[in-house]
């Protein structure tokens, strides 16, 4: 009877051995993974667009050049605004849109925002969807076109609005 017990409790033993192993492999496994792919991305895990970017917009059929804020979220959303969103009168909409990766350090985004009557009537959504590349790790050059289109985005006119684009990341804790 004892021998069968010291059997028993051996075989529980080489059990419990064999279950903490396995478990420390998983975790294991499962942290290389991990690293593996924040290694590809070359930040971690962020796309190198991500963040905010202080950008020089040059208007090219207007020769117009002014500075605007833009910042890129994960999951594909951006935000901007400018020196010159409020001029001539009346005042537009907050500038919100979408971004996507097209390759390596390749992206896509579309900016939108109303424009309104001199009574604060929305006439319409003004989309610019534009090409950029993160040339470095801090700096950014693009360029896109603007559409004036109705209020729901749809009906969209090419006003021949061409801009080029150039920004430096703002970098959290830096003057």
């Amino acid at each position: 009877m004892m021998s069968i017990l010291r059997n028993l409790k051996n075989r529980k033993h080489v059990a419990s051995s064999l279950i903490i192993a396995s478990a420390l492999i998983a975790l294991s496994i499962g942290g290389m993974s991990s690293a593996v792919r924040a290694g590809d991305e070359g930040s971690g895990l962020a796309a190198p667009i991500e963040g905010t970017w202080i950008l020089t917009i040059h208007r090219v059929n207007e020769g117009i050049t002014f500075s605007a804020l833009q910042s890129f979220a994960a999951g594909g959303v951006t935000v901007a605004t400018g020196t010159i969103d409020r001029t001539p009168p009346p005042p537009i909409s907050p500038l919100l849109g979408s971004w996507r990766r097209m390759g390596h350090n390749s992206f896509t985004a579309t900016i939108c925002f109303f424009f309104f009557d001199d009574e604060g009537k929305a006439l319409g959504m003004f989309k610019t969807p534009m090409t950029l590349q993160v040339v470095d790790e801090n700096k950014l050059a693009g360029s896109g076109t603007g559409f004036a289109c109705d209020i729901n985005g749809d009906n969209c006119v090419d006003v021949h609005s061409a801009i080029t684009v150039t920004g430096k990341r703002l970098i959290a804790g830096r003057v």
